[in-house]
């Protein structure tokens, strides 16, 4: 078979399996990790342990489920909304070499951005006035240059950092906590649609129509911290949904860089505990612009950086990540800027 044909074999029966009652994400995460075919699924759902799913298993219902994928696929095109699997060489490489790549992402908009150097800058959804201007003067420093702003499309700070990059001509990559189908955080359509509008991408590794969970948020985080070459966390706080996102750059050996105003770091104990526990720098605006702007030019214009495995000593592999994530998402769980709306 063609491979190209192949795929979107697999697409629209990964897309079908996904209407299945009781088929969720961890199922069709599992069946992608032990290498199985989705397309064989369907034509043998009792191989793999999915026939408990079918009310009743025979050619008419193979054919029914298949069409669901063939109407959720043309949906998704209909808002060109791309799926693509890790194995494809379009996948973006730097989230390829993470620990606990993701197996498929649902991509709109723009894919190369996710091709490119780029920054992550995240932070509090209850900005103050200073984490705002720090924002935005980062984004302003960003102006010049070529490479995609990454954030999570959250209130707060992630919303800042998109609408400045649309507003400078940047493009901007949002990372979803969710499926690509929900509307989350409520009132976001206006902005997603001017992000894809203006060059930039909308992305999640979730289902279609799946909903938020703290979980959800945690590995979302993984993502962010994945496609940025530098992180900017420029408004958190040490237990924050911010803060995973900064454990997650620190272990896939990612420059972090704390903004301060003048006088301001010592009344900031993010950047102390940041600076000594995951080697994070410190820079003080506007004071040295300089070094932040030749900071961003040895970062995001040096292309000499090798992404195709993952980092060395990042203090992570697979067989720690289930610990990881169930300690982190009961972090967040009772986190007042992750509220579960």
């Amino acid at each position: 078979m063609d491979e190209s044909l192949r795929w979107r074999y697999e697409k629209v029966a990964f897309l079908a399996l996904s209407t299945l009652k009781g088929v969720g994400f961890r199922s069709l995460l599992k069946i992608a990790q032990e290498g199985h075919s989705y397309y064989n699924v369907i034509r043998s759902p009792g191989e793999y342990g999915l026939d408990k799913y079918f009310s009743v298993i025979n050619t008419a219902a193979q054919i029914q489920l298949w069409h669901a994928g063939v109407e959720l696929a043309r949906k998704l095109a209909a808002q060109k909304t791309q799926l693509i699997f890790r194995p494809e060489p379009a996948f973006p490489a730097n989230l390829r070499a993470i620990p606990d790549a993701p197996e498929w992402l649902f991509v709109q908009g723009q894919m190369a951005n996710l091709h490119k150097q780029s920054v992550t800058v995240v932070g509090t959804r209850k900005p103050s006035e200073d984490g705002i201007f720090l924002t935005r003067f980062l984004l302003a420093a960003l102006a010049i240059r070529s490479c995609p702003t990454v954030s999570g499309l959250a209130a707060g700070i992630d919303q800042v950092v998109h609408t400045e990059s649309i507003r400078y001509g940047i493009p901007t990559v949002a990372v979803l906590g969710t499926g690509i189908l929900q509307n989350y955080p409520k009132g976001s359509e206006k902005l997603r649609e001017e992000i894809v509008n203006s060059g930039g991408t909308i992305v999640t590794e979730y289902l279609p129509t799946q909903s938020y969970s703290a979980e959800n948020f945690v590995r979302r985080n993984r993502l962010q911290a994945g496609l940025g070459e530098i992180l900017f966390p420029t408004e958190w706080s040490i237990k924050s949904g911010t803060a995973h996102t900064v454990k997650f750059a620190h272990r896939y050996n990612k420059k972090i860089v704390n903004l301060h105003l003048p006088l301001m770091s010592e009344r900031r104990p993010e950047i102390r505990f940041a600076t000594q526990n995951y080697g994070a720098l410190a820079m003080e605006v506007p004071t040295e612009l300089d070094t932040l702007q030749l900071f961003l030019t040895l970062f995001t214009e040096s292309f000499d950086i090798d992404i195709s495995n993952p980092p060395p000593n990042s203090g992570i592999d697979d067989s720690d990540l289930d610990a990881f994530y169930e300690t982190e998402t009961k972090n967040q769980e009772s986190d007042p800027q992750i509220p579960l709306l």
